[in-house]
C-alpha cells in the first residue's frame, strides 16, 4: 500500500467532526481510523457526562455502515465505537473502498465525548493489502473489539492472519476471535475456548495463522477481531475487488483483471493454460515452479500474482498465445471440465501444503526448444527432469 496521508487529530469529538482530504486518482482505498471511547460508569466516575456512555461512528463520503441486525442508527453497530465494549480502550477501524478522483470526506459522529486519536489513508495497489495491526498498541483489557476491517462497495477475495496468544501463571489467557460478517470462528482444539480462534491456553505464546478464501462479493463486509488481554496480531493480508463477481473453481470466467482471482484460481489457471493435456506428475511440477520463484526472493516477484503475471514468463498468460482463451475461459472447451476441476485441486494442495512441493525447479518449457538452447538463457541453471512433454530446470534467477 502507498501511504496518501497520515495525521494525528488527538481530538474529543463533540457531535459531528468532518474530515476531509482528496486522491489523486481513482481507485481503491485504505483509511486506519483509531479511536476511544469510554463506558458510562468512566464518565460519571470522572464527572462527565452521567449514564452515558461515548459513542462514535463514520459515514464515507456520505455513506454509513448498516449494522448486520438490521436496525437502524449509527450507533453500537459493528462499525462503531462503543464506549459499553470499549471501557476507554482503542479500537482500530480499517476501512476499504472506492473512491473517485478528487475531495473525499470521513463525517464522524458522536455521542458523549469519543476521542479520535489518528487517520491514516492508502491507496491498494494491485487488491492486495498488508498490515501489521501490532503497530496499533493493543492495551489490556476485557473481551473488546480491537481490529476491524469493513468494506463499502468492495468484495474480499481472501484473507489471511497470524497472531500469538499467550497463558500467563495467575492472569487470564490472552485469547484474539474472529468475526466474519458476524459469524465467529469456532476453536475445535481440545481445551480450547470454543469461539477464540487464538486461546492463549492452548498457544502458550505460539504463533497460529487463518487463512481463507472468502469470495465476499462487493457491499459493505466486516471482518471483526475481539481481543482479550493483548495477544499480539502482527499479520493480515487482505486481497479484494471492485468487480461485482469474484471467479470460483465452478464459474471461472475472468473479469478482465487477474488480481480478482485468488491465488489458488490465478495458479490453477497457469496449471490449465501450460500443462492440461501432462499427467498429474507434470503439472504438480509446473505448479511448484511459482512458490518456488517466491521463495527466492528475486526480480521474479514476491506474491504468487506477481510471479504468474510477470511479463514474457508464462506462455499461456502471453495476449497471443494460443492458450491464453483457455486461462481466460476454462470451461471454453466443456469436455475438460475435469481437467480445469483437477487443475484447480493441484492448486489448493500446492499453496495448503496438502501435496507435497516436489521440486526446486523454476523453469520449464516443452520439446520446440532444444535443452541446450535453453540452457543458454539460464546458463547457471541445472536439468532437473522431463516428464511427458515438458523439461523441467532449476535456476538463481
Amino acid at each position: 500500500m502507498d501511504l496518501v496521508k497520515k495525521e494525528r487529530i488527538d481530538q474529543k469529538i463533540q457531535k459531528r467532526f468532518v474530515y476531509t482530504f482528496s486522491v489523486e486518482q481513482s481507485g481503491i482505498y485504505a483509511l486506519l481510523v483509531s479511536a476511544k471511547a469510554r463506558g458510562w460508569f468512566q464518565n460519571t466516575r470522572k464527572f462527565v457526562s452521567f449514564f452515558q456512555d461515548d459513542n462514535l461512528a463514520v459515514r464515507i463520503n456520505g455513506v454509513s455502515f448498516p449494522k448486520l441486525s438490521g436496525e437502524r442508527g449509527d450507533f453500537d453497530g459493528e462499525a462503531a465505537w462503543n464506549g459499553n465494549k470499549l471501557k476507554g480502550l482503542r479500537q482500530v477501524n480499517f476501512v476499504i473502498a472506492y473512491f473517485d478522483q478528487g475531495g473525499q470526506n470521513i463525517e464522524f459522529i458522536s455521542k458523549g465525548s469519543p476521542f479520535l486519536e489518528s487517520i491514516e489513508i492508502y491507496r491498494v495497489d494491485k487488491n492486495q493489502i498488508s498490515v501489521d495491526p501490532s503497530e496499533y498498541n493493543i492495551e489490556d483489557g476485557d473481551k473488546r473489539p480491537w481490529f476491524n476491517v469493513l468494506t463499502s462497495k468492495i468484495g474480499i477475495i481472501s484473507f489471511f492472519a497470524k497472531a500469538v496468544a499467550d497463558s500467563k501463571t495467575n492472569e487470564d489467557d490472552s485469547n484474539l476471535q474472529i468475526r466474519i460478517n458476524g459469524v465467529r470462528e469456532l476453536n475445535n482444539t481440545p481445551k480450547a475456548h470454543n469461539y477464540w480462534f487464538w486461546c492463549g491456553r492452548v498457544l502458550k505464546g505460539q504463533s497460529k495463522t487463518f487463512e481463507r478464501t472468502l469470495s465476499l462479493k462487493l457491499g459493505f463486509n466486516y471482518i471483526e477481531f475481539w481481543a482479550d488481554r493483548t495477544p499480539i496480531f502482527n499479520e493480515l493480508n487482505l486481497r479484494v475487488t471492485k468487480s461485482d463477481r469474484i471467479p470460483t473453481v465452478d464459474n471461472p470466467l475472468w473479469t478482465g483483471d487477474f488480481y480478482d482471482d485468488s491465488e489458488e484460481m490465478i495458479l490453477a489457471r497457469l496449471i490449465f493454460g501450460e500443462a492440461r493435456s501432462e499427467s498429474e506428475e507434470a503439472k504438480i511440477w509446473v505448479a511448484s515452479t511459482v512458490p518456488n520463484r517466491v521463495e527466492a526472493r528475486t526480480w521474479w516477484g514476491s506474491t504468487i500474482h506477481d510471479v504468474i503475471l510477470f511479463p514474457d514468463q508464462f506462455e499461456s498468460f502471453k495476449p497471443n498465445n494460443k492458450n491464453r482463451s483457455f486461462v481466460e475461459n476454462p470451461f471454453l472447451d466443456p469436455t475438460q471440465k475435469r481437467i480445469w476441476v483437477d487443475c484447480y485441486k493441484i492448486a489448493v494442495g500446492i499453496l495448503n501444503s496438502n501435496i507435497k512441493n516436489p521440486t526446486e525447479a523454476t523453469h520449464f518449457h516443452d520439446p520446440r526448444l532444444s535443452q541446450e538452447d535453453f540452457m543458454k538463457i539460464i546458463p547457471d541453471g541445472r536439468f532437473l527432469k522431463r516428464i511427458d512433454n515438458l523439461l523441467f530446470y532449476w535456476s538463481p534467477r
